[in-house]
């Protein structure tokens, strides 16, 4: 976990309620008291906690707790019974305690959990469960957004059923629904406290969003790139050439953390764009960021109406090539002036296009 992102979160966590829905064989399981453990790791940092028992006893998921020495109550009714279970869970977090409940039905999103969780404005509903968690294609799904999960477009997917109901909950007004495997050591932790996350999450908000780059987000950009810089794989750039033309600059965030960055320049003349300064955290490679930045920059260089897009590179040469299709070009078909920049610069770099 990294230490910096996941003190980043503290604030934003703190007096939030989270829902955390533990499945029938996880409370028999060894992995119970990590999970609680993580429960009260939470708590301490002022997350507002229920845990909701599946079944119709929550004696046991209790007593873990007290052993866990967390500061937990039992709400003695069942969810299933309505209103009164409702207040009675209310009641037990506004005094500062975590609220135990049993949910009186068998299910991970029964009705009166959820209805708890939107009646009680949860910023998250948390299913913990004894099994691997949705995958496509036999990769694991780490956030997909409730308007993308269907029949259709899942059908690739395994937990099908799972993603339908955790889509549903999003709709019903829950921002955010993770569904966790229980038997992973520190599952809820490294969930929560990680942009990308060991789980699933199912997410109504813009937990991914590639937006225009921002003054105040400059000097995390240059410490970001700095490395690629240092190795030449990047051109260097400064504060001021950045802030010069901040308007060609998109960052590509996750929970508003800074993971990607990309420029559009504009060879307005010569009716194209060039696709620029395209980075991505090494600990975010390999998921798909850097090709949904390029695409977005595709569009972009469309809708200005620019007719071809270009690149220039010497260390994503099999980037541009193969991953995104790119034609490889002779320098003669750059715009002069950027030919001449990058001949002074006395690089390697090689051309790389496509039609828009």
């Amino acid at each position: 976990m990294n230490v910096r992102s996941a003190l980043a979160y503290v604030p934003y966590f703190r007096n939030r309620l989270f829902v955390v829905h533990f499945c029938k064989e996880l409370l028999c399981a060894e992995a119970l008291v990590d999970a609680l453990l993580d429960a009260l790791a939470l708590h301490e940092i002022g997350v507002r906690l229920v845990l909701v028992c599946e079944g119709d006893d929550a004696s046991l998921l209790t007593r873990r707790a007290g052993e866990c020495e967390m500061p937990a109550a039992e709400a003695e009714l069942l969810l299933s019974t309505g209103s009164a279970a409702f207040a009675r869970v209310a009641e037990i977090v506004e005094r500062g305690q975590v609220a135990i409940v049993a949910s009186g039905v068998s299910g991970r999103f029964d009705d009166g959990s959820v209805a708890l969780a939107v009646q009680a404005g949860a910023a998250k509903y948390i299913c913990l469960q004894l099994e691997q968690v949705p995958c496509r294609m036999g990769q694991p799904i780490f956030a997909i957004a409730q308007s993308e999960v269907s029949p259709e477009l899942c059908a690739d997917c395994s937990c099908v059923d799972e993603l339908l109901q955790a889509a549903a909950v999003c709709r019903s007004g829950i921002p955010r629904v993770h569904m966790l495997n229980g038997a992973h050591r520190g599952v809820l932790l490294d969930e929560l406290f990680s942009e990308e996350g060991v789980g699933t999450m199912v997410h109504a908000d813009s937990y991914r969003e590639i937006r225009p780059l921002r003054e105040e987000d400059i000097p995390e950009l240059l410490s970001m790139i700095a490395r690629c810089v240092a190795d030449a794989k990047l051109v260097g750039r400064s504060y001021e050439s950045i802030h010069a033309h901040l308007d060609s600059y998109y960052v590509y965030t996750l929970d508003d953390t800074i993971v990607g960055c990309v420029a559009l320049y504009p060879f307005v003349e010569e009716h194209c764009a060039e696709l620029g300064c395209l980075f991505i955290k090494k600990n975010y490679e390999g998921h798909g960021y850097g090709r949904a930045m390029c695409r977005f920059i595709e569009d972009k260089a469309r809708s200005l109406g620019f007719r071809s897009i270009f690149a220039v590179s010497q260390s994503a040469v099999a980037y541009f090539r193969d991953r995104l299709g790119y034609a490889q070009l002779s320098r003669d078909v750059l715009p002069p002036s950027r030919r001449a920049v990058l001949e002074a610069s006395g690089r390697a770099s090689e051309v790389f296009g496509c039609k828009l």
